[in-house]
Parts: C-alpha cells; structure tokens; sequence
C-alpha cells in the first residue's frame, strides 16, 4: 500500500502550539506490505530527505508509529517493510510529523482500516514525541486530518476545524535547518500581558476569518507579537526577506512552526506569482540559500492513495 501526508505550518502566526494547517505540494509518500518473516520491521530506503534520518525503525517515527498501530490491532506476529520518500523540505514545515503520520495511515490502510482517527492521532504524535522530547499536536494533527486544526496538547486533544480557499502561500525553506529546542529556548517564561491578548485575539481572529470564509481577514490576523519577535532573531536574512516580501505585496510574513521556514501569505494568484517572482530575483542576486515554493491549504490530510509493489 501507499500513503501520502501532507506538510503542515504549526502555530500559524499567534496560534502558538495550538494550530496546525496542512499544506500542497509538499509532503511524504510511504510504500510498505506485512509479512510473516523473522526479524524487526525494515526500512528499505529512504529518499529526498534534507538530513540523515534514522534507518532503524526503532527510531524512526514512520515506523514507530506504524508498529504501535500493528500491535494495537493484534498483528504483532507480523513484520512491516517500507520505503519513506521524503517530500518535506527543511526545518519548520512538519517533516517528523508527516513522517509519523504517514506511518500511522499505512497501518491503517494495511490493518483494513480498523481505527479511529483519535488514534491515528495518539499513534502519530506519541511517535513524534518519543524522538523529539516534546508532545505536540499541532503538526500532527493537521498532517492527519487535513485544512486547519486546533489542538490542546495538555489534554490530547485535536480538530479539524475547517478549511480556507483562496489564501495562496510562497514559503522560503533556507538550506540552514533550526532545531524546534533551540527555537525554545529563547522564548521567555513570563510575556507582557499586551501581547499575551494580542495573541489571543489574533488567534480567534484567524478562526473567525476560517469560519467566514475570508483570506483577507485571514492575513490580517497573522501577525504574532508573542513568539515571532523572539524567534525571527534565529533567522539569518529574516527581516530583508519580510521587507521584500511586503513591498511585492505580501500580506502577511510569518515564521512557518518553529523555523527556518519562512511564509508569505496573499490572497491573490496573480498576488503569488508576483511575490515569488520577487522573492526568487531577491534572492539569486544575494546568494542565499533558500528555496522558494508556492502552495495552498491542503484540505484532504493524509490519505491512502495507491496500492503498488517496493
């Protein structure tokens, strides 16, 4: 069987921990069958992946969630063999989360699909926390169950809370990858209680604007006082490039999850292929490190979709 997970932006803007939106043209395709066979579960290979990732299905979140799935379902006499192509570049688009995510649905497409989306979701993001140190669900969940979501990860508990068209997105990926713990520990224990409701109501802004159906409204509630003034500081180039991207006509620039990852958000086609093209011609003539990719909201989530042999 084959699956296919989605990217996702975690926070969105103000939405800190708490939302997750999938994106297109970026995301994992994972390729396995069972077997009555000696052994551990197999990686065959993994391609198109900006690091090195694990081989050890231990450590690999594909297969970790794939596994905890399998014993769940009483297949533990059973050995998976999979092949993960990457299509996640980067650091701050969800690449372990797509990862868990895509590991949970082939379980799910090759059990006969026995369960739940609640436990999709606790196999993925128990997966991702079990390399990463920290449970989070808003990459997760949004890789999962597609459009935007809302997650508490106190409780853990995630939504789906809908979808936007017409919101058009041109991520800049730099070569230079950010760990999410590094992001982390600049961020301050105690925030001034301004932005704290800044945040807040931004955050319900961006609900609201989905709930209505309005890219304009959705730009306009983006901006986040609370975490990105901290974490843009980690980012080589990040004002230039937000400077860029507003003066193409940009509506918004925010940091994609933790970062590297960089987004532009218009609310226009002809708006995006502007601004890309700014961005691109910016960027040749500095020489920086960094690709340019233009994408939407992906409103499916992860989904089986083929059946083919390794």
């Amino acid at each position: 069987m084959t699956v296919y997970a989605p990217a996702s932006v975690g926070n969105i803007g103000p939405g800190f921990d708490t939302l997750g939106m999938a994106v297109t043209e970026m995301g994992d395709t994972l390729t396995g069958f069972l077997e009555r066979r000696n052994g551990t579960d197999r990686i065959e290979s993994i391609s198109g992946a900006w690091t090195e990732l694990p081989m050890d299905p231990s450590q690999n979140t594909a297969t970790i969630a794939a596994r905890w799935l399998l014993d769940k379902a009483g297949h533990s006499d059973l050995r998976l063999t999979v092949s993960i192509r990457k299509g996640v570049p980067g650091s701050g688009l969800g690449s372990s989360a797509a990862s868990a995510v895509g590991g949970a649905m082939l379980a799910q497409v090759l059990c006969g699909s026995p369960f739940s989306g609640n436990e999709l979701l606790e196999a993925a993001a128990l997966s991702e926390s079990s390399v990463s140190g920290g449970y989070f669900l808003d990459n997760v969940s949004a890789s999962l169950f597609g459009g935007v979501s809302v997650s508490n990860s106190r409780l853990g508990q995630s939504f789906r809370f809908g979808s936007l068209s017409g919101l058009y997105l041109v991520f800049l990926i730099p070569r230079t990858l950010l760990k999410t713990s590094e992001s982390r520990k600049v961020l301050p224990q105690e925030v001034p209680l301004e932005k704290a409701v800044g945040a807040l109501s931004n955050t319900a802004g961006l609900l609201t604007a989905i709930h209505l159906g309005n890219p304009d409204l959705f730009c306009r509630m983006l901006q986040d006082p609370l975490i990105q003034p901290y974490r843009q500081k980690l980012i080589p180039s990040f004002g230039d490039l937000e400077k860029v991207s507003v003066d193409a006509g940009a509506r918004s620039f925010i940091i994609s999850g933790a970062g590297s990852t960089m987004l532009a958000l218009t609310d226009s086609p002809q708006g995006a292929r502007t601004l890309q093209s700014a961005l691109e011609k910016y960027i040749q003539e500095n020489k920086l490190p960094i690709l340019v990719r233009s994408s939407t909201i992906d409103s499916e989530g992860a989904r089986h979709v083929a059946s083919t042999d390794l």
